[in-house]
């Protein structure tokens, strides 16, 4: 009996395909241009990469070696890990609308 004839076919890795991915050309960009992002999936988008920030500020960070604007780069840090929390508060409020566009 030939070897050949008892292998079970595997299918290829399935490819993880992008949302209106394709040629650039006819329809399917025409298709492509129009298409908008849901106003809900890009806040969902922003809260998920702010509170990543947010994590990634809360765990510290290290100071760069010039020490002499030490002050500086503290407030620089400080303003920015408040204008995170500010914006993830904001983009919560503004999710729970339920907006038309």
């Amino acid at each position: 009996m030939n070897s050949n004839s008892q292998r079970v076919p595997r299918d290829p890795e399935p490819e993880l395909v992008a949302p209106l991915s394709g040629p650039s050309y006819g329809p399917f960009n025409i298709a492509k241009r129009k298409w908008r992002r849901p106003l809900p999936a890009i806040i969902a988008d922003a809260i998920v990469n702010c509170r990543a920030l947010s994590a990634r500020l809360k765990r510290g960070m290290r100071m760069p070696p010039d020490l002499e604007n030490k002050p500086y780069y503290e407030k620089v840090f400080k303003q920015l890990s408040r204008c995170t929390d500010e914006q993830i508060a904001a983009l919560e409020a503004f999710s729970e609308i339920d907006w038309r566009e």
